[in-house]
């Protein structure tokens, strides 16, 4: 495997993809429920972007890859701040909270 110098943790390439006023507006609520989840998201954005061009995939997947990776977490606006910004171990029923609100369904 060739070896790159691509720094996957700088954020001079972050894109933000034509997220629409919804998709912003609930950006904009994990900002103000937790600004460390917000960052998370965009890290997270980022990283996967990059990843996406690294591995040369198409624009419109590379798009829609980052567009999930920025809301991947929005299943955390109903977890109470409480418990979202709790320092410390979660309780049973803290965890339980996490896991309903955070789990994917299908």
């Amino acid at each position: 495997m060739k070896k790159s110098n691509f720094d996957f943790y700088s954020t001079t390439n972050l894109k933000s993809y034509d997220l629409n006023n919804t998709m912003r507006y609930q950006l904009g609520l994990l900002d103000s429920l937790d600004a460390f989840t917000r960052r998370h998201c965009e890290n997270v954005a980022n990283l996967t972007s990059k990843l996406c061009e690294e591995l040369k995939l198409g624009k419109n997947f590379t798009i829609y890859c980052t567009m999930c990776a920025y809301l991947h977490d929005l299943g955390k606006i109903f977890i109470p701040p409480a418990i979202l910004q709790k320092q410390g171990s979660l309780t049973d029923e803290e965890y339980n909270i996490i896991k309903s609100h955070t789990t994917i369904r299908i």
